[in-house]
């Protein structure tokens, strides 16, 4: 019998063919994030692609479920580890009490982080609504003459440039 030396005689090593798939997964990804999460798909698909869609964008926020589950299971095994304390000793009941109270505290401030982001999220859509149907009205000093290098417009007064080219003078209560 001869003894195998591990050697790989073929056109690509695994290195190569390493190489080669994270190139393939970078293209494909750049493609996939390109064409399909592009911002102006929001709300366009249905069914399971609206699921991938809202997965892929963060429109949905898993690790708050994951969360409440490991909640309930920590939960539960601290009180069956206080319950088997019960028998050995006066500490099981502390152990119960101690231990679900730091607990629930702990994941508490975890979900106010998630929260907070998913009610950041929220608003910032609604303002998003705004600004859709008001259009671009809030711009406050925009400049009266249009120029980008008047040095009045940045000071508010814009009185000079207004002047030149022969514009009205805008109220301040007007800007």
């Amino acid at each position: 019998m001869m003894p195998s030396y591990g050697y790989y005689y073929g056109y690509f090593n695994q290195a190569t063919i390493f190489i080669i798939v994270i190139l393939v997964a970078i293209i494909l990804g750049a493609v996939f994030y390109f064409t399909f999460l592009n911002k102006k798909n929001e709300g366009k698909f249905t069914g399971a692609k609206e699921k991938i869609y809202n997965f892929f964008n963060f429109n949905r926020f898993y690790v708050e479920d994951v969360l409440k589950f490991l909640y309930v299971i920590s939960a539960a095994v601290i009180t069956a580890v206080g319950i088997v304390q019960l028998f050995s000793g006066i500490s099981g009941i502390l152990v119960i009490i101690i231990g679900n109270v730091a607990l629930r505290i702990s994941y508490e401030l975890i979900m106010m982080f998630i929260i907070l982001c998913r009610k950041t999220v929220s608003v910032d859509k609604k303002l998003d609504k705004i600004t859709e149907f008001y259009g671009d009205d809030f711009d406050e000093g925009e400049c009266c003459c249009e120029k980008d290098d008047c040095a009045d417009c940045e000071e508010g007064a814009c009185e000079s440039c207004c002047q030149e080219d022969g514009k009205e003078e805008i109220n301040a209560s007007e800007r």
